[in-house]
């Protein structure tokens, strides 16, 4: 029929589609280039006297001409792929802290944690959907549909201020009655709120999907529904689950205030991605794509390499490359330029291959060590595991031999990245061809603090144990404050353990040492939290001499740490010095 045939595709159309799918499979200078080149197909095509429904059944789909450049970039769904995971466990542990921020014990670290949750989310989501490429490839190429501003920020903004007026009128309609029924009218407003999230979430999807398949510009939709509104309503709903809905006690006024603050924090977000994917305002650094120099591009040839060749002979094919950038440099010739003729490392690396057939069985097997590495993931996972789901099912042997747990992963998730990431042979490598990104002595910072507060601050909570139900203390007893305090840390160190891998991969090697560290503070943090959740608090057991020594080998994971990082540290140095005089 009629009706549900698709339109014909315009050349705006056609190129808004494969721009999108470019900036999903390519980096953001490369399918600039890509989008760059086939605009000039097309005025060329145009100046012979071609029309561009022609053109286009030329180029074919875009799916298919998307499908034909992987084809002669296969190494680029690998990198892409690498990004997706980065920013996809970089968005797990953003919800993790809004989750501990949403069930804290703590009022103001729920109120101020939830406030921030919201643009950290929101930017590694931002990551996720490729924002700032899809930002500079709209600009080259501009959507023909765009967001609403109507649907995007008064819709969202509309149904909130419904639902808050609506809470107000029924507790303030409460309080001029004097009718006691608090709790009947905060059961009443949970379920409507739950309605209200589910109306919000669906509205939020609508938004990413036309992110994702129409423009970017809805992006800031998404913000506005999820992160504030539905988030908002979330705030609220656990203030009248948790909290004592007392309408005496606090002017509603100054309550409206205290509720809205996430939509306030979602509402500011997303004013901001408006700004930057409207083109207002500049991107931040922080989002912005960093152009590629000939130090950065030499590191990744090298490693690239090293997955195929001997050190030897990766140094020998760098020390080429090295030799024509100079000849270059000298003829006048701009970095960019000899870059571009060059072309991308893992293209250079598979154009060797083809030369040399052999090289393709030096290729190590690492499934073994791959194994090792999942399996010191997954205990690591299991502890944290534990430590916030209880001892039911495996984490019960979590919950009785947490220190073993974290020493087996260590061990096996040191050896396994030494191995996997090559870090011998890179370190030779860098040695001679330095990286540009080089580890900062503030890396090691944040996992010692984290372990010597949750060491000494546990010890703390063991002799006040009789005290801890002091309510001067935020409102909470000691020790939940304290386990409040763990969870952060958890999280803090996981987001750093997170970095710090991925600087082994696309930076220097030197990073390397700071992963056991960061994952033996890792397991000692949650090691002391499962050993006072566990404990029975009133006992007097805990202020005993074998209390405290059960308590102080929870140590054991982070020394484990400290000397395996102090190892790799010798281990790299000497690698390089070695082959410095050599």
């Amino acid at each position: 029929m009629k009706w549900s045939a698709k339109p014909a595709l315009t050349r705006q159309t056609w190129l808004g589609a494969l721009s999108r799918r470019l900036a999903w499979s390519f980096p953001e200078p490369q399918a600039k280039e890509i989008l760059t080149d086939l605009q000039a197909q097309f005025e060329a095509g145009r100046e012979h006297g071609k029309s561009d429904a022609e053109i286009i059944e030329a180029l074919g789909t875009p799916q298919e001409a998307a499908a034909q450049l992987l084809e002669e970039e296969p190494a680029a769904r690998t990198e892409q792929l690498r990004y997706t995971l980065l920013w996809l466990a970089a968005a797990v542990v953003c919800w993790g802290f809004g989750w501990l921020c949403l069930y804290s014990y703590v009022n103001f670290f729920l109120m101020v944690g939830f406030c921030a949750f919201v643009p950290m989310t929101a930017s590694a989501l931002f990551m996720l959907l490729r924002g700032p490429a899809r930002i500079a490839l709209e600009r080259l190429v501009p959507p023909e549909k765009t967001a609403s501003r109507t649907v995007t920020f008064l819709l969202p903004a509309a149904a909130m201020l419904a639902c808050t007026t609506l809470q107000e009128i029924a507790i303030i309609t409460v309080m001029r009655l004097h009718i006691i029924l608090i709790m009947n009218i905060g059961a009443a407003i949970t379920t409507f709120l739950l309605i209200f999230i589910i109306a919000m979430l669906v509205l939020a999807a609508w938004f990413l999907l036309r992110s994702v398949t129409r423009s970017i510009r809805y992006f800031p939709g998404v913000v506005h529904a999820l992160g504030g509104a539905a988030g908002s309503a979330l705030f609220m709903t656990r203030y009248y689950k948790i909290m004592d809905v007392d309408p005496l006690a606090v002017p509603p006024e100054l309550e409206i205030l205290v509720r809205l603050l996430p939509y306030f924090a979602g509402l500011f977000t997303a004013l901001a991605f408006q700004r930057w994917v409207d083109g207002r305002k500049p991107l931040p650094l922080c989002f912005q794509a960093k152009a590629v120099t000939w130090t950065d591009w030499r590191h990744h040839l090298g490693v690239n390499l090293l997955g195929w060749y001997d050190p030897e002979q990766a140094a020998e094919i760098v020390a080429d490359y090295q030799e024509q950038y100079e000849l270059g440099r000298e003829r006048g010739r701009g970095e960019a330029d000899m870059l571009s003729e060059f072309g991308r490392p893992t293209a250079v690396v598979r154009d060797l291959l083809k030369e040399d057939r052999k090289a393709r069985l030096r290729r190590r097997k690492i499934w073994i060590w791959v194994v090792a590495a999942a399996l010191s993931g997954w205990l690591l996972l299991g502890l944290l595991r534990a430590f916030e789901l209880g001892g039911w099912g495996l984490g019960w042997w979590f919950q009785q031999n947490p220190v073993r747990a974290g020493v087996a992963a260590l061990l096996l998730g040191t050896a396994a990245l030494f191995v996997l990431f090559r870090a011998r042979e890179r370190a030779a490598m860098e040695r001679r061809f330095p990286a540009r990104q080089k580890p900062s002595v503030w890396l090691l910072i944040p996992p010692l603090v984290c372990s010597a507060l949750a060491e000494g601050l546990g010890l703390q909570c063991i002799y006040a144990a009789p005290t801890r139900f002091d309510p001067f203390f935020l409102g909470r007893s000691l020790v939940w404050c304290f386990i409040t305090f763990l969870e952060f840390s958890v999280l803090l160190l996981a987001l750093l353990l997170i970095w710090t891998l991925a600087r082994c991969v696309s930076g220097s090697i030197r990073h390397l040492p700071a992963v056991p560290l960061l994952a033996g503070s890792f397991a000692q943090v949650v090691c002391v939290g499962l050993y006072l959740s566990s404990m029975d608090l009133e006992s007097g057991y805990l202020q005993s001499i074998g209390a405290v020594r059960a308590f102080l080998a929870n140590l054991w994971p982070l020394g484990l740490g400290v000397l395996l990082a102090a190892v790799l540290w010798a281990i790299l140095r000497a690698v390089g010095k070695s082959h410095k005089e050599g």
